[in-house]
């Protein structure tokens, strides 16, 4: 897990609140550097000793391209989060991570509040947040539907009383075969580490008494804190464990 973070100009390192600047021919194991690219806010740090980078996209690429595309019948999470023809959850992404599934949740017509507690995490989500909030592919409807929290959600969790689900997608368990894991994803858990209190999380969240939870789960992965839910719905490699008040 990545331990200390720098920013690679003096105004960069300043605006993200990192003590330190430093160039990108001092990566190690333990420190990751920012830079400001073309393409957004990117992340250097290494990867099985080589250099790699992390950068996260709401508003363009692929990632956008999916999302104008989406529709209740196209997406699992649409039946997950219980959106009906004429209803839709306003839904607490607890554990945002590179904000991809609250995209898709506020393409289904949702309000989404995002929350991410990791700093290094927070600074290229908010940039990508930024982004999308800026992009011609989308309504302003659309964008004034999505909000972004630097956030440990186990501690807002008093304060959520307009909230009809709560959406967890903790850090996958470890798989046997590493070569399967995607570069990006491996990337993304050097900075993240393990999500060693999702028990916690998810017990948590169950005392809100929010009507609906729902935790995104791969195939085969125990069910978080012990808790068989009410129903899963299943794709083709993870599914959606949903509990129900």
């Amino acid at each position: 897990m990545i331990t200390e973070i720098a920013a690679s100009t003096e105004s960069l390192a300043y605006r993200l609140e990192i003590d330190r600047v430093a160039s990108i021919s001092e990566l190690t194991e333990s420190l990751a550097i920012f830079e400001e690219l073309a393409e957004g806010l990117t992340l250097h740090l290494l990867l099985d000793g080589k250099p790699s980078q992390l950068a996260f996209s709401l508003g363009d690429g692929e990632v956008a391209s999916r999302a104008v595309k989406v529709s209740k019948s196209n997406e699992l999470v649409a039946k997950a989060i219980g959106c009906k023809s004429h209803y839709r959850p306003k839904v607490l992404d607890a554990t945002a991570g590179m904000g991809r599934d609250a995209l898709i949740m506020v393409m289904l017509g949702c309000e989404v509040v995002m929350q991410e507690r990791n700093k290094i995490i927070y600074h290229l989500l908010r940039n990508a947040y930024e982004n999308f909030r800026s992009s011609a592919l989308f309504s302003l409807s659309t964008i004034s539907r999505l909000s972004l929290k630097h956030q440990n959600s186990i501690d807002s969790f008093g304060n959520i009383d307009d909230i009809d689900v709560i959406y967890l997608d903790p850090m996958f368990p470890e798989r046997k075969k590493s070569a399967l894991v995607k570069k990006e994803m491996r990337l993304f858990k050097r900075v993240a580490g393990e999500d060693l209190d999702s028990d916690q999380l998810m017990g948590e969240a169950i005392e809100t008494g929010v009507a609906r939870i729902v935790v995104k789960r791969p195939k085969g992965a125990p069910y978080l804190a012990q808790k068989r839910p009410n129903h899963e719905i299943k794709g083709k490699k993870f599914r959606y464990d949903v509990y129900l008040r």
